[in-house]
């Protein structure tokens, strides 16, 4: 058969295949793509057999949690470009963190296979072939970021690819899965990243998946098993969990990563290198079959090949994190002391006695205020520079008669509070109520920024209006360390269950750009309202020292007049980066 009908008999065969289902994707990605590194040769699923059950999954939603170094990012590209040649007059989006991930991607990785593949050059349009655009035949594929809103956010589509869901924009994703919604069915939506930290990201959407593991059987016992790094890769000499395992193990010298290996969960002999690469004793299980959602857990050693358990181990002293280590090279969330509240520090501090709110209740204190439907308000006092004690708690509903301000002014004469800081942004009203209504000066509105500028501070003053701008990350940074410092102590009180709940939902995140830059911020992996109270009261305390030591230098005293903005667009709060 001459090579142009062979081209149309695949055609025709691919058409006809993709009116029942995906099955046969992998074996078109065979047909008619290339090897990545030598364009002469045919691609191969070789040493990552577990690839071709993920591409063939034919359900609505496929999600991947995975390591680094695995050859995902790969199967996804030939994955929808193989989808948009296969289903024509189709729309897919492909999304990455950002429009300079998205235009990289695209050079880097989408055109190079168009370029080696005689059946997707055919079907390029010359009129469409952008970073960002690319006319596949009949059917389109826009290539974006999530952190500018761009033209795609308002085309409907029929498949989604989300490339790095963790390190993008969360409420911007959810905006491209909203144009899914005319699609047939539903439409296609796959998704995959490294994971951060646990109940965000690519970790929570797992957690609601079909959760399946690439088990394998172990030649000893003969049992399907599906190991855990850290649980079950041993490393002889190394007698403490694995977990603890550091850069400075590393660079001693004791030990041996080559001799580290694989144990059976159930018979605890070695798993080698060989039975773990062996396709015949591997296979996908999934801990909830009946789950239409399909969700895959891709760790190191389901390439065991390519990563041995002694080479991942070495890559500990490539990342200044461990975090880092532990969520590109292991493939788990991790989250301590840099990333989060540690619960266990949260257990020793909740130990003081609660103050009971009323007149004369307590002096020289600080009020942070989240506002809300339902505001969250903390109170605390600085007792020395390296103590300060939350000793109230409360939720106050709105009402929509200013039962809320009333409320937060009651409260801070009875605690004689000296500086109180309330959430600003985007409804300024409540905050700009309490200010007049109480004692010049004591009262601020705040609104979370992403820099102050050149600023050595994370807040930046407006006397004029009792107005901070704080930079967020760098507050939240200072305020967990506190915390997590054992500086800031709790009473016990009935919001203690809420408040522990909340601080345990706020995660920091680190994200590179395309040019190497890291970005860092806090994200929530579920209702953090407290959290945000703890840093507005840390913020106003700050604001103590800082309006003291300015009075202490000879600034002039502030107006008695004051013009207040009713309105303000200034900040972020809603969605990931609240």
């Amino acid at each position: 058969m001459n090579p142009v009908a062979r081209m149309f008999f695949d055609r025709v065969t691919d058409a006809v295949s993709s009116n029942i289902d995906l099955s046969h994707l992998s074996e078109w990605i065979i047909r008619n793509t290339t090897h990545p590194k030598d364009t002469r040769r045919k691609w191969s699923f070789l040493n990552h057999e577990f690839q071709i059950d993920v591409l063939n999954d034919s359900a609505r939603r496929v999600s991947l949690k995975k390591c680094s170094q695995v050859g995902v990012s790969e199967i996804f590209v030939r994955l929808i470009l193989a989808l948009l040649a296969i289903k024509q007059n189709h729309t897919a989006i492909y999304t990455l963190p950002t429009t300079g991930f998205a235009n990289k991607f695209s050079k880097s990785r989408l055109d190079p296979v168009i370029d080696t593949s005689p059946m997707l050059g055919s079907l390029m349009s010359k009129d469409n072939d952008s970073a960002s655009l690319k006319q596949i035949g009949m059917s389109f594929l826009h290539i974006t970021g999530t952190f500018t809103q761009g033209a795609a956010i308002s085309t409907p589509a029929d498949i989604l690819i989300n490339d790095e869901v963790d390190f993008s924009d969360q409420t911007v994703l959810t905006t491209y899965a909203s144009r899914l919604g005319h699609a047939e069915g539903g439409g296609l939506r796959r998704e995959f990243s490294t994971p951060t930290v646990g109940g965000f990201g690519i970790s929570k959407i797992y957690d609601g998946s079909s959760q399946a593991r690439y088990f394998v059987q172990c030649n000893s016992c003969h049992k399907w098993v599906a190991p855990n790094f850290f649980g079950d890769v041993v490393l002889p000499g190394f007698d403490e969990d694995l977990l603890k395992f550091e850069k400075e193990d590393f660079k001693s010298g004791r030990y041996d990563l080559n001799k580290a290996f694989v144990a059976c969960p159930e018979c605890r002999c070695e798993i080698t290198v060989r039975n773990l690469a062996d396709p015949e004793k591997r296979q996908w299980i999934h801990a909830h079959p009946d789950n239409e959602h399909r969700g895959y857990h891709v760790i190191p050693f389901d390439v065991a090949s390519i990563n041995p358990p002694g080479r991942t181990l070495a890559q500990i002293d490539e990342y200044e994190r461990k975090a880092d280590w532990v969520n590109f090279k292991i493939g788990l969330d991790f989250e301590d002391a840099e990333t989060s509240i540690v619960k266990e520090v949260l257990d020793r501090t909740f130990r003081l006695r609660a103050v009971s709110p009323g007149i004369g209740a307590a002096d020289g204190c600080v009020l942070g205020m989240d506002v809300g439907k339902t505001c969250h308000l903390l109170i605390g006092r600085r007792v020395n520079p390296r103590r300060m004690e939350i000793i109230y708690a409360e939720r106050i509903r709105q009402d929509g008669q200013g039962s809320a301000q009333a409320r937060a002014l009651e409260l801070m004469g009875w605690f004689g509070v000296t500086k109180a800081v309330i959430d600003a942004g985007p409804d300024f009203s409540i905050a700009l109520s309490i200010i007049d209504g109480a004692f010049y000066g004591t009262a601020w509105g705040n609104y979370y920024v992403r820099s102050v500028g050149a600023s050595l501070s994370n807040i930046k003053i407006n006397e004029a209006e009792q107005v901070v701008s704080s930079y967020r990350t760098g507050t939240i940074d200072v305020m967990v360390k506190d915390v997590n410092g054992g500086k800031v102590l709790f009473a016990h009180c009935a919001e203690e269950k809420l408040m522990r709940e909340h601080f345990g939902n706020i995660k920091r995140i680190t994200s590179v750009d395309a040019a190497g830059k890291e970005t860092a911020y806090w994200v929530s992996s579920g209702p953090d309202h407290y959290s945000h109270a703890l840093n507005y009261l840390m913020i106003a305390d700050d604001l103590n020292d800082k309006l003291s030591a300015m009075a202490g230098v000879g600034v002039p005293p502030m107006a008695v007049g004051v013009k207040m903005k009713t309105t303000s667009t200034k900040g972020e709060k809603h969605g990931n980066r609240r």
